[in-house]
């Protein structure tokens, strides 16, 4: 019997919760630079030419939508590039203020985590370190689908193009991709690092721990409270609904049933609905199984008996087994690869 039912503090890939003034009024304004065609670029995403400029919101569905058609109507590869560097400070208003109004790094971050959801409603971020370098693990919290590899460039190139302008100078960032290594790699070269790995276990991006402590070059605290308290109007809900479900497996390790019941549906509605979003509960089980592996193995450096006993694992042998699936290594071998997602 689950205890404990969760709060409606999500959002699926039909709900309209993102405001229509933000990205999808960046997609828009990048592709008339590049001479789409704007009907085109409209066609089969239910957005109007209005909706940009009025109170209006949209579904992640719909920006995916626009994304899709943005990327199939403009030439080149370097689409996902060019608008990851409009985002910041763009259309985002008291966010970008209290973003640009940060005292450090860590701050910077701390603001970000807040208002994710508005300025990145595709990905969930969760923040670790060892003793040397600091990391951000990025997951698809909605349902990107084919889009993900777009949306990965989009904002990764948003991270690098909006911390240098908080402080003037570019973060040396390390970059670790699930997919493989694109024929364009020249655009991830300028545009994000030269410190690449693709056909990764996990997306990460990751700095050495000295940049925290950054001084952002407009700090100001009282205009960061302000801008705060503003985008307190705005909020909308914290998690996508893929991430939402792997923040309850994770948590209190629940199977199907369970996941459902938590979820207020019946176990045929929920994997109908995460057959919407592109999973299966299994595929979501084993990303966390892969992402708790990972810490516990590589980051944490424990042992296989303390991995398996804090995953509830009760057989050593079928931990080494699961962890082989999840990320192509032996958990010895993820213990030694201590840069694998570092580096």
């Amino acid at each position: 019997m689950v205890q404990h039912m969760v709060k409606r503090d999500f959002y699926s890939l039909e709900d309209k919760v993102v405001p229509a003034h933000q990205l999808a009024a960046s997609v828009l304004d990048f592709s008339r630079s590049r001479e789409v065609n704007k009907h085109k670029l409209l066609r089969g995403t239910g957005i109007f030419n209005e909706d940009v400029i009025s109170d209006r919101k949209l579904s992640v569905y719909q920006l995916l939508q626009l994304i899709s058609n943005a990327q199939a109507l403009t030439p080149g590869n370097d689409c996902a590039f060019l608008l990851g560097k409009r985002l910041f400070p763009g259309n985002y208003g008291a966010i970008s203020n209290a973003l640009m109004h940060s005292r450090d790094l860590t701050d910077a971050f701390r603001v970000l985590h807040q208002q994710l959801n508005q300025i990145c409603p595709f990905l969930d971020v969760k923040g670790y370190a060892t003793q040397s370098h600091h990391y951000l693990l990025f997951t698809d919290a909605i349902g990107c689908k084919e889009q993900f590899q777009f949306i990965a460039e989009l904002y990764c190139t948003a991270l690098v193009a909006g911390t240098k302008l908080l402080f003037g100078e570019r973060i040396p960032y390390e970059f670790n991709f699930p997919f493989a290594r694109p024929k364009y790699i020249q655009e991830y070269e300028v545009h994000l690092s030269h410190r690449l790995r693709f056909s990764q276990p996990v997306m990460s991006v990751s700095f050495d721990n000295k940049w925290l402590t950054k001084t952002c070059l407009h700090r100001s605290d009282s205009l960061k409270w302000h801008a705060l308290r503003q985008c307190k109007n705005s909020a909308i809900p914290k998690l996508g609904f893929l991430a939402a479900v792997r923040k309850a497996i994770a948590q209190q390790h629940l199977g199907l049933q369970a996941a459902a019941e938590q979820f207020l549906m019946s176990p045929s509605t929920f994997k109908r609905k995460l057959k919407q979003h592109g999973y299966s509960f299994q595929q979501l089980q084993d990303e966390v199984g892969k992402q708790q592996a990972i810490y516990l193995l590589q980051v944490q450096q424990l042992s296989n008996e303390e991995s398996a006993n804090l995953m509830q694992f009760n057989d050593i042998p079928n931990f080494r087994r699961s962890v082989k699936r999840w990320t192509g290594l032996t958990p010895s071998q993820l213990r030694m690869a201590t840069h694998n997602i570092v580096s």
